[in-house]
């Protein structure tokens, strides 16, 4: 996972059992996920251009989802993962950026294992596990409550 670590999320790792694990992945995906969109214009000039909201929250959604099956594909001797995936969400009550829980998902190496990971699209896989996620097209993710550590 140093590959994810080198894009600024970190880890925290909890262990309760030896067959499964529960972690913390901070994803900081506006570090991340890019906000503009670069092209050249008729004449060979650089255009940039602020990427529309959905596209980047769409982006948004399948970094976050990808991650999160990376990670629980790099846990290989346990029955199942459960990563809450938190970011930092602007609240415009406070004017302030507050970490919160953006995708809460149980995986169990079972299904995990039957899923084609070169052709399957990660936001529309989580629906093949035990998961809460919230998100809105013209907003992107929203907070959740995580899952318990559930057998």
């Amino acid at each position: 996972m140093d590959d994810l670590s080198e894009f600024g999320s970190g880890f925290e790792f909890f262990i309760e059992e030896k067959s499964n694990v529960e972690i913390e992945f901070d994803v900081h995906s506006d570090t991340v996920v890019p906000k503009d969109i670069k092209g050249l214009t008729k004449t060979g000039k650089l255009s940039v251009n602020q990427m529309p909201k959905t596209q980047y929250f769409d982006l948004q959604q399948e970094y976050i989802c990808s991650c999160v099956l990376r990670i629980a594909s790099d846990m290989f001797s346990i029955d199942y993962v459960i990563i809450h995936t938190n970011d930092d969400i602007f609240d415009s009550s406070t004017g302030h950026s507050n970490k919160k829980t953006i995708l809460s998902v149980k995986i169990e190496r079972r299904t995990l294992n039957r899923l084609n990971l070169d052709t399957i699209d990660c936001s529309d896989a989580m629906q093949n596990f035990q998961h809460n996620m919230k998100f809105l097209k013209t907003k992107g993710m929203q907070p959740i409550v995580k899952l318990d550590n559930i057998n």
